[in-house]
């Protein structure tokens, strides 16, 4: 996954070989970006890390790019925001919630989905574990059984969802959490942000 400012930084070195025949160099990227040299080293290297560049050691102009996007590829994703957290009282993708977008493919992100960066281990047997981001279709409705975002007062959680005749219950995927019970009378403080569609992970060396 890119984030925008990757995706950004790849589109210019894309269009400056296009335009020149060579690459820009470090500081030709921090100028046009406005960023420190520093910065566009580490989304060099973030770019390394994720296939989509190849740098050459000790010399400049030395980039090479691995597989080019085209426009056709652009549109055949969608900006997907990363919410940072999920809050009573605060539209779902107000700023102070986002910490960046990624350019998904609109096969798996529909309109107004999102990723939420997961937090503690209590659905590692659904193969959710902590740092994970998981892929939100927002909707306010739920299958029972299928794995939901959540919110209960000013709290968010990520369970499985399961409606019963006394109310609701969330349950983890771990023996060391106790389902959650919701009553009927008790279901005002209750509301389903969205249903989880997949997980991401980012592999640490």
């Amino acid at each position: 996954m890119l984030t925008e400012k990757q995706q950004a930084i790849l589109g210019f070195i894309n269009e400056y070989v296009e335009d020149n025949g060579f690459p820009p160099s470090v500081r030709e990227i921090g100028r046009h970006f406005e960023i420190y040299p520093a910065t566009v080293q580490d989304h060099i290297s973030a770019l390394e890390r994720k296939g989509y560049l190849r740098k050459k050691r000790f010399q400049s102009r030395t980039l090479s790019i691995l597989g080019r996007r085209t426009s056709t590829d652009r549109e055949a994703t969608s900006a997907t925001p990363i919410v940072g957290r999920v809050a009573a009282g605060l539209p779902l993708l107000a700023q102070e919630n986002l910490e960046d977008t990624v350019r998904l493919p609109k096969q798996w992100a529909s309109a107004g989905a999102f990723l939420l960066k997961i937090q503690g281990n209590s659905m590692e047997g659904a193969h959710i574990l902590d740092g994970d981001y998981v892929l939100v279709d927002p909707q306010q409705t739920a299958e029972n059984g299928e794995i939901v975002v959540a919110l209960i007062g000013e709290e968010a959680t990520v369970k499985r969802f399961y409606h019963n005749d006394h109310g609701v219950t969330l349950k983890a995927e771990n023996p060391r959490y106790k389902p959650i019970q919701i009553q009927r009378d008790e279901t005002p403080s209750f509301k389903i942000i969205g249903r989880v569609m997949g997980v991401f992970r980012v592999m640490k060396k």
